[in-house]
């Protein structure tokens, strides 16, 4: 039987959206937790296919106000030393970025709705990325951004952010946007931080309208790169 893929919320809402549909319509095991209430001391990366960090509110430089991100981080690390596949989604790119050396900073602005992104010539040339084009819009929700860590790839940028996506060794990828967005996380990420939205400019009602027109080519590009990496699952785990 197939190892489980170990899914981390950081949010107790929100979940991993179509990542999560599409391991099920492979048959893919699924192990998903809350981060504060896990025991990091029983989760071994040999139990897992892989692991999955997903976003949060929570900044990735706020370890003492959240410990157990500290233990998310010291998690990426210990697959990472054993080269299983990892995906890092909004914070969860931040912390996968910390765990590799990179670091973590506040941005001057939020990115909030549907902005294109641009792969750079590694980007084109990946195997989660050669099939999209290289320029299109992406779904973000963030006000943090990070440094690419050492001896990490940057696959993509936006006009905003330097660093949107990035890989490190065969299959551990950090996406500061949310390849995982579909209709149902996108409605929960919007209805519960709308007022976090209209402090910062951005009228929630009016991004998720906004989904009529970009949604369903978001969802493709992310079900294709999330398909993708989930093959590699069952790629590392016969190589």
């Amino acid at each position: 039987m197939s190892l489980p893929l170990l899914i981390i919320q950081n949010d107790a809402h929100e979940g991993a959206g179509q990542l999560a549909t599409l391991a099920a319509e492979r048959g893919r095991p699924m192990v998903q937790g809350l981060a504060w209430e896990l025991d990091y001391t029983r989760l071994r990366p040999d139990d897992y296919a892989g692991l999955v960090l997903l976003g949060g509110a929570q900044g990735a430089y706020q370890t003492d106000t959240y410990p157990y991100l500290q233990d998310e981080i010291d998690l990426c690390r210990a697959f990472v030393a054993v080269d299983q596949p990892v995906i890092g989604l909004c914070l969860g790119a931040q912390l996968l970025a910390v765990a590799l050396g990179g670091t973590v900073y506040s941005a001057a602005q939020k990115e909030i709705g549907w902005e294109e992104i641009t792969l750079s010539p590694d980007g084109l040339s990946d195997p989660l990325l050669h099939w999209v084009r290289t320029r299109h819009t992406a779904f973000h929700f963030h006000g943090d951004g990070f440094e690419l860590p050492p001896g990490c790839t940057n696959l993509a940028w936006s006009e905003q952010t330097a660093c949107q996506l990035f890989r490190h060794g065969r299959a551990s990828y950090g996406f500061q946007y949310h390849p995982e967005i579909d209709g149902s996380l996108l409605q929960i990420m919007c209805r519960n931080n709308a007022d976090y939205m209209a402090a910062n400019g951005f009228d929630a009602d009016s991004v998720i309208a906004a989904g009529e027109e970009h949604l369903g080519d978001v969802m493709d590009r992310g079900s294709w790169m999330l398909g993708r990496w989930l093959d590699r699952l069952d790629d590392e785990a016969t190589a």
